[in-house]
């Protein structure tokens, strides 16, 4: 059983981790503290009000990821990733044409996150529960393994391009990279072993979209304000300082390339994490690996707070490991406690929740900067967010098929 999963879900395991590579939640946001100095300089704006572009494309997936959620659950995930991802690369586009206006960096903005959400997690998560059940985990870890590779690639590549060719450039390469994915994706991707021609005979009556947790009786569980509490403390934490840690180390006298270093360190933490973490799930209760991983989380946002950035490389591997687990965890969590019947509104609300936070985050860390001239605050925000984090994992209740 389990080699037949990797065996009939390879091309579905590959189309995922391009898909989620390329997506919005990726490659674009581990390209976000690229632009923050470029666009200072240019057009004199505050970290706050750059900050605020993220903020306004994540409240539009707030409200937009339970409806794409329900939209992949009635029609499939081939033709709303395909959809998501070419309307997604046209506006990274637009963005070459900015001149200074406030209100187009935000106009843009909310133009990408509209089909962005499409390319996240919500539709390709749903693809890797439905083709692995005692490899879940680790078929998550590898699938969004390539979030990390974005992570390590972005800043050890695109920067110095960036800091070579300028910003706009810097679009263009994103868009192609967009453009040559999607048709990858469409041709890999499947919603179910039978529709890849790969089910075992006596299979489908097993088939795992057809059961689970109506989504109506989903929401009205302790187990769905607890994990969505969980992630809405991660992402309300981490997804501020991801953007800042660039110009964080740049702040603190370290060139371009150097920050670009440590960031990929960043970059290769979240692709140990996600298949750490993946791999550890199914095999040990995943709470129980939560709380343990975010308790190392919050010891490296102390250390970079306290000590500086000499304890830049511990934070940057601690920040790694959190955004390496969080959307790991979330999938299976859905999976594992409300089924896959209606897994794309469930997820899709949880995923909404925990984007909220993101939404917060670098609104409020770009506040702190702007005030105070550094980012100490906001690490130690981070590192006391994670105490609940811990304590919520710790009361989850057992999985019904254990």
């Amino acid at each position: 059983m389990q080699e037949n999963e990797f065996k009939r879900g390879w091309t579905v395991l590959l189309g995922a981790f391009i898909g989620l590579g390329v997506g919005l939640a990726s490659m674009v946001y581990y390209s976000t503290g690229i632009w923050i100095r470029p666009w200072q300089e240019e057009f004199g704006w505050t970290r706050a009000e750059i900050g605020f572009q993220q903020s306004i494309s994540v409240m539009v997936m707030v409200v937009l990821a339970p409806v794409v959620g329900r939209l992949i659950d009635r029609y499939g995930i081939r033709p709303v990733t395909a959809i998501s991802l070419i309307g997604y690369a046209s506006f990274l586009l637009l963005f070459p044409f900015m001149n200074g206006s406030l209100s187009m960096l935000y106009a843009l903005s909310f133009g990408y996150a509209i089909f962005g959400i499409g390319t996240t997690g919500v539709s390709f998560t749903r693809a890797i529960n439905a083709f692995f059940v005692k490899n879940r985990g680790l078929a998550l870890g590898i699938a969004l393994t390539s979030g990390g590779v974005m992570a390590y690639a972005i800043p050890r590549f695109l920067t110095p391009f960036v800091a070579e060719n300028g910003w706009r450039a810097g679009y263009v390469v994103m868009f192609l990279i967009v453009l040559i994915s999607t048709p990858l994706v469409y041709f890999l991707l499947r919603d179910r072993p039978e529709d890849a021609g790969t089910q075992d005979n006596g299979e489908a009556a097993t088939d795992p979209t057809q059961h689970g947790v109506p989504f109506a009786v989903a929401i009205r569980t302790v187990t769905f304000w607890k994990v969505a509490a969980i992630f809405l403390f991660i992402s309300s934490a981490i997804l501020g300082l991801i953007p800042a840690f660039i110009p964080l180390l740049q702040d603190a006298g370290l060139t371009a390339a150097e920050s670009g270093q440590l960031a990929a360190v960043l970059g290769l933490s979240v692709m140990v994490g996600r298949l750490f973490i993946g791999f550890v799930i199914d095999r040990i209760f995943a709470p129980y690996v939560t709380a343990t991983a975010f308790t190392l989380v919050g010891l490296g946002c102390l250390s970079l707070g306290i000590g500086g950035v000499d304890y830049a490389i511990f934070a940057a591997i601690a920040l790694g490991f959190a955004v390496g687990a969080e959307v790991d965890l979330i999938g299976y969590f859905t999976a594992r406690y409300f089924g896959l019947l209606n897994y794309g509104a469930i997820y899709g609300l949880l995923y909404s929740i925990f984007i909220f936070g993101a939404a917060i985050a670098p609104l409020y860390t770009g506040y702190i900067w702007d005030v105070t001239g550094n980012y100490d605050l906001a690490l130690m925000i981070a590192a006391a967010l994670m105490v609940p984090v811990v304590i919520i994992s710790l009361t989850l209740p057992r999985f019904e098929n254990a």
